[in-house]
């Protein structure tokens, strides 16, 4: 009837080459593996949902972020027009909004939702991979892999890789929609699996790789190209393009390339996929980040381009699993390549990158073992299971080990800087972490070893800044945020902060023009507001200052400096009643300076 017909049934009868036996075949024992898989990834996962909160990303997408704490017209709007983290996810700002609306901030409910999504992508890797082999213990092989492989970790365990699990969710689903258009032609089919890839270009902008992903599962089904092929692709291929136009629009914490060369950036891509590669095998030594490689670089660097071409030509050899061997490398390659367009700051082969990719060389070490175990020799089918149960043990165990290094920002940034002392941000996030519980001592050192290792790192100056306020040095503080400032012009935080050390230096009319900028780039900022307050005070405007302190309230209820900074204004107008007020709510919430005012202005009761 149409040209793609033939090529189903091509792909059919590939399938019937590989069909399983008979047991595997029946649905119930199907399902019942599916749960035992989806049981081991919970248990091998389950000590990091006592973990803390990581101060790298966490604070500003989570902890800080009061738009998450309500559904509403404004939260909802924000969600979809304001970055997060440099980022286009406005998915990942609802999925956060569904764990605080049921866990009320509690941490472990974020961890919770991140280790369903994971469970999810387990059932999903599992459904995948039998669907489009049509062999049950493959499918069993790389879900497990999937599931305990000890990289996934740093995706499972970091709230903030939210974004991570959402588009590989919503990515596989679009593939398996994909598979069942191929099998039935029908148009619905295609139409939701477009819909799916949209939901994860909502998620992540990495999510770009599943257009190519679909042409490799058509080669793997036996699909010819045509024009068909290509045309059915045309609505993938359009929100592939708006997500990297907005993604690019953006990302801006892009760190300097170091003086790399166009050479240099191919010798670091191709390092990267080497580091993957080998921690699939030999996943030791794993860290958060890994430092960049300095110019000149290594000589081994040079080499690694030509072992990749010359893994890829033997395995090319392989004719038996030829088919298989394109789309499992095919898949590791395009998925992971969008991971090397930018350079972040936690590394150019973080693990978190490899969690998508990594199904690609599960998928061909399983049709091996599979291969293996179908082999008549009885030593080899009892070596390969003997291999996979002491793979199965060992990253099982160093996941759940993998787990405790997670458990707050010290030990999971010491763990780092053990392991990689030559990276920037674990110092700065440590500082961070020690900073919030009043360390501001060894935060110093923390941020000032940042600033050593990378002078251009302008959140340690951002942090160097709060600290010199905090120690009244309003000179020194403005001095770091002027710096912060400049190289982050967008970056709402920065001039909050910088408009109420302003404040602290008298400068009213300089502060109120930073903190109006702060509210501009970022109108759920409960702080700019307060401090824009204090401001307008400072101009001698009580009433505009009383319309920001009723929105900081209105961000953050319980803002107690917000109370007191009210009935200030308040009383500038004469409306003692309403000071004294908001003076008594100021001192409940913890506010002693109101008890002060609350006395000389003789408020009763």
């Amino acid at each position: 009837m149409t040209p793609a017909r033939p090529a189903v049934r091509r792909g059919a009868r590939y399938a019937a080459a590989r069909r399983p036996t008979t047991s595997t075949q029946d649905s119930s024992l199907r399902w019942q593996i599916l749960f035992l898989i989806v049981a081991g990834a919970f248990a091998v996962h389950a000590n990091g949902l006592g973990n803390g909160f990581i101060y790298f990303d966490d604070p500003e997408g989570v902890v800080d972020n009061v738009s998450i704490r309500e559904f509403s017209g404004t939260n909802i709007g924000h969600w979809f027009t304001t970055p997060l983290q440099f980022m286009y996810t406005p998915l990942v700002y609802v999925s956060y909004a569904i764990d605080y609306l049921f866990g009320h901030g509690a941490i472990g409910m974020y961890h919770f939702t991140n280790l369903i999504l994971h469970l999810a992508n387990v059932a999903l890797v599992f459904l995948l991979v039998r669907r489009l082999t049509e062999r049950g213990f493959l499918a069993c092989f790389v879900a497990v892999a999937f599931a305990i492989h000890p990289v996934n970790v740093d995706t499972v365990a970091w709230i903030s890789a939210r974004s991570n699990l959402l588009a590989t969710l919503f990515s596989l689903a679009a593939l398996l929609v994909y598979l069942r258009y191929i099998t039935s032609q029908r148009q619905r089919s295609l139409a939701w699996s477009v819909v799916l890839f949209g939901l994860a270009a909502l998620s992540k902008s990495t999510a770009v790789a599943l257009p190519l992903v679909l042409f490799l599962v058509d080669h793997v089904q036996g699909r010819r190209p045509s024009r068909r092929l290509f045309l059915e692709k045309i609505p993938f291929l359009v929100i592939a393009a708006i997500t990297v136009l907005v993604a690019l629009n953006v990302r801006q914490d892009v760190v300097p390339q170091h003086g790399y060369s166009v050479v240099d950036r191919i010798l670091l891509g191709c390092s990267a996929l080497v580091n993957h590669l080998v921690q699939s095998v030999y996943p030791f030594h794993l860290s958060l980040a890994y430092e960049y490689p300095h110019t000149p670089f290594p000589w081994y660097l040079y080499l690694f381009p030509f072992v990749l071409a010359a893994g890829t030509a033997a395995l090319w050899l392989v004719r038996p699993a030829r088919r298989i061997i394109v789309f499992g490398l095919g898949f590791f390659a395009v998925t992971i390549a969008p991971t090397q367009a930018v350079l972040l700051i936690d590394g150019y082969h973080a693990n978190r990158y490899a969690y998508l990719p990594y199904l690609g060389l599960f998928l061909i070490a399983g049709y091996f073992t599979d291969t293996a175990l179908r082999h008549r020799g009885r030593r080899l089918r009892v070596g390969a299971i003997g291999a996979m149960a002491v793979f199965a043990i060992v990253f099982a165990t160093l996941t759940v080990i993998r787990n405790t290094a997670w458990q707050s920002t010290e030990t999971i940034m010491s763990d780092a800087i053990a392991k990689e002392p030559g990276v920037a941000f674990t110092y700065n996030s440590r500082g961070i972490a020690r900073f919030r519980d009043g360390n501001y001592t060894d935060a110093t050192a923390d941020f000032e070893r940042t600033a050593a290792l990378d002078p251009d790192f302008v959140l340690a100056h951002h942090y160097l800044g709060l600290i010199k306020y905090h120690d009244r040095d309003y000179t020194g503080a403005l001095s770091e945020l002027d710096y912060e400032v400049s190289r982050l012009p967008t970056f709402a935080a920065a001039y909050s902060e910088r408009g109420k050390v302003k404040v602290a230096l008298r400068d009213y009319s300089g502060a109120y023009a930073d903190l109006s900028t702060a509210i501009a780039y970022d109108p759920q900022l409960a702080e700019a507001y307060y401090s824009r307050g204090a401001a307008g005070i400072g101009l001698g405007n009580p009433r505009g200052a009383i319309s920001d302190l009723n929105a900081a309230i209105g961000l953050i209820p319980e803002y107690a400096d917000a109370y007191y900074q009210r009935g200030v204004a308040e009383s500038r107008l004469g409306d003692t009643g309403a000071a004294c007020a908001d003076w008594k709510a100021a001192v409940s919430l913890g506010n002693p300076d109101a008890n002060r005012s609350l006395a000389d202005n003789h408020c009763a009761g």
